[in-house]
């Protein structure tokens, strides 16, 4: 539904200010790095950021929260960009820090006039649809949850948006994933899944590969669903001479042989949105996201451009056909669905997930549902959230992108936009394409052992009836 603006939040200024000082003072606080022609009428889009502490959100919210359940040490401020040998915590420095809420908006002038908190109501008269359920019982790819988290919660919230199974990709390694899945995976099998994560910590300790192969062994043979890599894999983690670790490195390739061997797909998270590479400019199209998350952009550091991250990821999986291989937030080609169409056709072993990325996918929704009916088999649901989540709440939205055809909409419930500010429009899929996305395209992939644990005597009635009779009315 189309939040109305905050009222009180607006505000009208009539200074009398020479309109080029005006400008300059405006593109300052915009960090812009042009100016401005000197034309009698401008508007500028500004964001008025204060850092305070208050609980997370984001695009990229997976990353920031990535797998606690295993303690590090937090490294000093000496060590800010990249420390020569990364662990967990030095990557988890892109903690979401967000300003309150009356100190973030845009602001828009003309002339002497500014107004701020600027949110224009549509006058436009649309269709609004409510989808509290997923149309078919659906399967979220891409959750994120702590070892806190009570299970019965999160059934409650499952069986609310009519979710059969939730995975979540933060399990962590070690001691820490033998919690999760004795906390989850074994109270609500085939239900509350669990995916690894890697101790690149230990990088340089002798035989880790084989250690890691031998922690997911042991581990699939608990119900272990998958293996989730985080970003930090050839953007943060390093050797222990200080060299960034290479998504394509040869080290890591018993690894992907041993998913391929136990039928464990791999979600492997490389790059970021485009924005995130580029300038942090007036011109970036991600400028409040940026300015809320500075740690987010990788403009100007020491990393790999973006497309070399890309081509990195598609030599492993051009050296692993066996093994299966998940791309979340649409394999980082959101903004270029012509290029991930390219890269769908030449790997086979390569499914998506749209995590994240529907504002992406909404603002451009002919290409969007082209490409979901060119690749019914190959996208997965999955939000990068978890069932119940409270803020910036994602199932109810992403159901109406993907089953209406509602028009001009915003992809968020929140007082200002979380990432770009855009309008998004929904790609009304058919039945045929909604069921695998929701559901028969993870069922195809997750290990069968995992997903033949679930007993559907313990499902809710609802859940129930339609795994036998079909969709939701």
């Amino acid at each position: 539904m189309t939040m109305a603006p905050n009222r009180e939040s607006v505000e009208t200024s009539e200074r009398r200010e020479p309109r080029s000082r005006r400008a300059r003072t405006l593109l300052r606080r915009a960090g812009a790095a042009r100016a401005v022609p000197a034309l009698g009428i401008a508007a500028l889009l500004v964001v008025l950021a204060v850092r305070v502490p208050a609980s997370g959100d984001g695009v990229d919210a997976d990353d920031a929260r990535a797998a606690r359940a295993t303690p590090a040490p937090t490294p000093s401020a000496a060590s800010a960009a990249f420390a020569p040998r990364t662990d967990r915590a030095s990557w988890q420095r892109m903690q979401p820090v967000e300003p309150a809420p009356e100190e973030i908006g845009v602001a828009v002038y003309v002339g002497d006039r500014e107004v701020r908190g600027y949110r224009p109501e549509p006058a436009l008269v649309t269709k609004t649809t409510e989808v509290r359920e997923a149309r078919f019982p659906a399967t979220d790819i891409h959750c994120h949850w702590t070892i806190d988290r009570d299970p019965d919660e999160l059934l409650r919230a499952m069986d609310e948006r009519g979710v059969l199974r939730a995975v979540n990709l933060s399990g962590g390694h070690g001691e820490a994933l033998d919690a999760m899945l004795a906390r989850f995976t074994a109270y609500a099998p085939g239900r509350l899944l669990v995916f690894a994560n890697l101790d690149f910590d230990a990088w340089d300790d002798p035989g880790w590969a084989e250690r890691m192969v031998l922690m997911l062994e042991r581990a699939s043979a608990r119900g272990l669903a998958g293996l989730k890599i985080f970003k930090g894999l050839g953007l943060y983690h390093r050797d222990a001479s200080g060299d960034l670790i290479a998504v394509d490195d040869p080290k890591l390739d018993p690894v992907w042989a041993a998913c391929g061997r136990l039928g464990l797909p791999v979600l492997i998270h490389t790059a970021d949105p485009v924005a995130f590479f580029t300038p942090v400019d007036r011109f970036n199209e991600r400028w409040m996201q940026l300015n809320r998350h500075p740690d987010w952009s990788f403009f100007g550091k020491d990393v790999p451009p973006r497309e070399a991250l890309l081509e990195a990821r598609d030599r492993v999986l051009a050296r692993h056909p066996g093994t299966t291989f998940i791309g979340p937030h649409m394999a980082g080609n959101s903004e270029d669905l012509e290029a991930l169409a390219a890269r769908l056709e030449r790997f086979p072993n390569l499914v998506v997930d749209v995590s994240g990325r529907v504002g992406e996918l909404g603002r451009q929704p002919y290409s969007a549902r082209r490409l979901f009916l060119r690749f019914p088999d190959r996208i997965l649901f999955g939000t990068d959230r978890y069932p119940g989540r409270p803020d910036q709440p994602r199932y109810r939205l992403y159901y109406r992108f993907l089953e209406t055809d509602d028009e001009h909409f915003r992809p968020y419930v929140h007082p200002f936009a979380p990432s770009g500010d855009w309008m998004i429009y929904g790609i009304f899929l058919p039945d045929d394409v909604l069921e695998r996305v929701y559901r028969t395209n993870a069922e195809r992939i997750l290990p069968s052992r995992v997903l033949d644990a679930l007993d559907p005597a313990r499902l809710p009635a609802s859940l129930r009836a339609r795994l036998e009779d079909g969709p939701r009315p």
